[in-house]
C-alpha cells in the first residue's frame, strides 16, 4: 500500500508542477500543436512508455509475491478493468485531460463496485459485464455533457 501511495504522490507531483508532466498533456491533447511549441514529441511518448514498463514490472512483482506463484495468465483481463477505471476517474478517450487523483478515485470506486457484487454473491461475468456497463455510461454521459460528437 505503502509503495502506492507513494507512486500516486509523486505521479501527481510531476504531473501538476514540473515541466514534463505540462508536456505530458500537450502531447496527449494535440501532439503536432505541442511539436510546433518545442515539445520534443518522440522523448515524452518514449518516457512514458519507459515509466509504464517499468510500472507494470513492479506491479507484476507485488503480485507474484502476494499470490507467492506465477502463471503464464495472471494478468490477462485486467486491461479491461484498468480501462474502466480510467474511464470512471474522468480520463479523456481522445488524450489530454484527466488527473491521478481522478484515476485513482475510479480505481477506488470500480474496486468498491466489484467487491459489493462478490459479497453478493455475483457470478464474475456479470462483473466483467459491469465493467462494459461503466464504461458504456462513462462513454454516454461524457457525449453529452461535452456536447462533442464522435467521428
Amino acid at each position: 500500500m505503502w509503495i502506492c501511495v507513494v507512486c500516486y504522490a509523486v505521479g501527481i507531483f510531476v504531473l501538476k508542477y514540473l515541466r514534463a508532466g505540462r508536456s505530458l498533456y500537450a502531447v496527449g491533447g494535440n501532439s503536432e500543436a505541442a511539436r510546433a511549441a518545442g515539445v520534443r514529441v518522440d522523448r515524452v511518448v518514449w518516457i512514458v512508455l519507459i515509466i509504464g514498463s517499468v510500472l507494470a514490472v513492479i506491479a507484476g512483482i507485488l503480485m507474484t509475491g502476494r499470490l507467492g506463484s506465477v502463471a503464464a495468465t495472471q494478468g490477462e483481463g485486467m486491461i479491461f478493468q484498468v480501462f474502466a477505471a480510467a474511464v470512471i476517474g474522468g480520463i479523456s478517450l481522445q488524450g489530454g485531460k484527466g488527473t491521478l487523483f481522478g484515476a485513482l478515485s475510479g480505481v477506488l470506486m470500480l474496486g468498491l463496485v466489484e467487491q459489493i457484487l462478490r459479497l453478493q454473491g455475483v457470478s464474475g461475468f456479470y462483473i466483467k459485464a459491469s465493467y462494459g456497463a461503466v464504461i458504456i455510461l462513462a462513454l454516454i454521459v461524457t457525449r453529452f455533457a461535452t456536447g462533442q460528437k464522435q467521428e
